[in-house]
């Protein structure tokens, strides 16, 4: 470094009155700026005999000031110019203005780094005179006239590189300063903690986001393991192994993510990045590095997921719903003539038990029938419905003498209710299928036998806390139900499909597959949740969320009547494109002492009713049929009488379209396949209710 700023001119001031001696120092300095005009022999009485030419002179770039004013001048204007003097030689005595003392403290206010020389040749001032007046001794030199050329030229060289190495290492220090603040300036106002460790863990140097982080101020972590402090306690080994690992090879970590502990002991997930730091040796004596919180992207990156596999959930239900439904409306049409040939069949053979209680069979397998659509209409959420505030202590205990026929003498059924349950909005007789196939369901898991625990509560779940099994968000009031079994278990595997229409783990013959289905179905429909605790070996446990209702329980019971056909003379219009279902229920509406027009189309209809209308009272119509639909024909029959009742009937689910027709004044809609005392007071409560 010395060499190269030897090779770089350096400015050099000197201040005498005598103009000799500045040939001298050009001389020693820089010879080749000495013109021929000097006067040598005092150059000679000043310089020491010897002197030699050195190239290395030509390297300083000389100022001469005859007078310390002049001089100090010189000094301030470099300075100014930011072209400041490295060395100044300044002679004591320089009459008439300032003396060499003077000039060279002023001169050290204006530039405290210039490097001074006091050049004298009298000795009526001592060194300590000089340094008083000066007002310090630091960066101050003296030299005795006359002076030596190679003492004056190391003087010169080693002054300059002096005052260059102090510039340099002024700049360094005042760049390292500034990139310190710059570093800080980033560390601090970034979002993500930054931090040093040593080789053994050790915090060395913490960021201020680490309160924001972690909750922890800088100054209670710097010192301090970093993994007994954030890790969990069971992962705290972990995290020792895997950091004496990269310690041993130096290799960094990126984008690690790991959970860490909060002050207050809340749990955060981390995204960690870490680099070595090398000693002189090129041994690891730390690391270096970043911590970010994404706790907020993982439960989103979850939330996401949740939402993915519902969406996926949905659409298999959707197409399964479209399939049952399709089914439901051609099954539902061929179980209606049975289920109403049935019931007149035992109207007409009430005397001949034989025949009475074959008639009482094929119907019984008609029901059953229809209860295996509905299930199916269940668990595609496209069953129709009926609501009411209901107290579940009360259905429990009404069902528990019916489901202990259910289940078998191993096993042992335990209800535990609480005295005071809130209402929840929900259709009585879906509720008891629910409970129903849940009983079924754990029976069938206790192979061995075993306790059988229904239970229910009041509970108020905080938001964000539980999820169901469609991984839908549980929050607010709700009435638990649960049912717990001792049984197998179910495995993680089996899990996600135990809720799938026709899966099932028994023996075929033995189960449908649509018991947990039809449950899934209905609780959503309820707007319900389903939670199961499962464990292999010990059981399970299913819990139904009903949402808590405002409503009051009414405390009014369904009184059970026996089979009444009402009847009446009136004239209908039946329209069914369904052959056999038009055929049986003309049949009934006639038997019933109706009129009956009966057609298999709208289009028919609708002529029936122009040369007939003013003698139809009443249209019986199926909504769904080739051409002309029953939704059209009704509106078409009510723009010629707006009172004329109508009757629709359909195969289908109900759905918010069918629901709009219900809710028509003077209108009606019965599910497929009905039982025909139903179908007979339907129609005639619609015939009495026109104006």
């Amino acid at each position: 470094m010395a060499r190269d700023m030897k090779q770089q001119p350096r400015r050099i001031l000197v201040i005498d009155d005598d103009l000799d001696v500045w040939k001298a120092y050009q001389l020693v300095l820089a010879p080749e700026t000495v013109s021929s005009g000097a006067s040598v022999e005092k150059i000679n009485r000043l310089l020491s005999p010897g002197m030699e030419n050195d190239p290395a002179a030509a390297h300083f770039s000389l100022s001469f000031a005859a007078q310390g004013q002049e001089g100090f001048a010189m000094v301030e204007e470099a300075a100014r110019r930011e072209e400041p003097f490295a060395l100044a030689f300044v002679d004591v005595r320089m009459p008439p203005g300032w003396d060499g003392m003077e000039t060279a403290k002023r001169i050290r206010v204006v530039d405290p780094e210039i490097e001074l020389v006091i050049v004298t040749a009298y000795s009526d001032h001592s060194i300590e005179e000089i340094v008083r007046a000066v007002g310090s001794s630091e960066k101050l030199l003296f030299l005795r006239k006359p002076f030596d050329p190679d003492e004056i030229r190391q003087l010169a060289l080693s002054l300059t590189i002096k005052w260059h190495l102090a510039r340099l290492a002024e700049q360094q220090r005042k760049d390292l300063i500034a990139s310190e603040h710059r570093f800080r300036s980033l560390v601090e106002t970034t979002s993500d903690f930054v931090w040093e460790v040593d080789r053994e863990g050790f915090f060395t140097y913490c960021s201020p986001v680490s309160r924001d982080l972690y909750g922890y101020a800088p100054e209670e972590l710097v010192g301090r393991i970093f993994f007994e402090v954030l890790a969990e306690p069971e992962n705290r080994d972990r995290f020792r192994q895997a950091f004496a690992s990269c310690v041993d090879s130096g290799s960094r970590w990126w984008e690690v993510e790991h959970r860490c502990l909060t002050k207050e002991g809340r749990v955060i997930v981390v995204e960690s990045s870490g680099m070595p730091v090398f000693d002189g040796q090129g041994q690891v004596c730390g690391y270096r590095g970043i911590d970010r919180d994404i706790t907020a992207r993982k439960e989103n990156e979850t939330q996401r997921q949740r939402l993915e596999e519902r969406f996926r959930q949905t659409q298999k239900l959707e197409a399964l719903g479209t399939l049952a439904g399709g089914i439901a409306h051609d099954l539902n049409n061929i179980l209606t003539p049975i289920l109403v040939n049935s019931q007149l069949g035992k109207i007409q053979t009430a005397g001949n038990n034989e025949l009475h209680a074959k008639f009482e069979t094929i119907e019984s397998c008609g029901r059953r029938a229809a209860d295996l659509i509905r299930r199916i209409l269940s668990f595609s959420r496209k069953q129709k419905i009926e609501v009411q505030p209901l107290d579940l202590c009360q259905l429990i205990q009404e069902f528990t003498k019916m489901l202990s026929r259910l289940i078998r003498e191993d096993i042992t059924l335990n209800v535990a209710l609480p005295e005071k349950l809130w209402a929840v909005l929900v259709d009585r007789s879906q509720m008891e299928q629910v409970l129903m196939n849940l009983v079924v369901n754990a029976r069938d898991a206790m192979e061995k036998g075993g306790e059988l625990r229904i239970s229910a509560e009041n509970t108020r779940v905080a938001a964000n806390s539980l999820y169901d099994v469609d991984l839908r968000e549980i929050c607010g009031d709700f009435v638990v139900l649960a049912v717990s079994d001792q049984g197998c278990g179910i495995d993680a595997k089996k899990m996600t499909m135990i809720f799938d229409p026709f899966f099932t783990t028994k023996e075929v013959g033995k189960g449908t597959g649509l018991g947990l289905a039809t449950v899934h179905g209905i609780v959503a429909q309820h707007d319900g949740h389903i939670l199961v605790e499962s464990e292999e070996g010990k059981g399970s446990t299913f819990k139904v969320y009903l949402p808590k209702s405002e409503d009051a329980v009414s405390g009014e019971k369904k009184e059970i009547t026996s089979l009444h056909l009402e009847e009446g003379t009136e004239s209908i219009l039946l329209v069914e494109d369904d052959v056999e279902v038009l055929q049986i229920l003309a049949a009934t509406l006639e038997g019933l002492g109706y009129k009956v027009a009966a057609v298999a189309n709208g289009k028919d209809a609708l002529d029936i009713f122009a040369k007939k209308g003013a003698e139809i009272d009443m249209l019986v119509t199926d909504l769904i049929m080739p051409g002309l639909g029953g939704k059209a024909l009704g509106r078409a029959v009510r723009d010629r009488i707006p009172d004329l009742p109508i009757l629709y009937m359909t195969g289908y689910a109900f759905d918010v379209e069918t629901q709009e027709l219900e809710e028509e004044r003077g209108s009606a809609l019965l599910q497929k396949p009905f039982a025909m005392d139903h179908f007979a007071r339907v129609v005639r409560k619609l015939l009495d209710s026109r104006p």
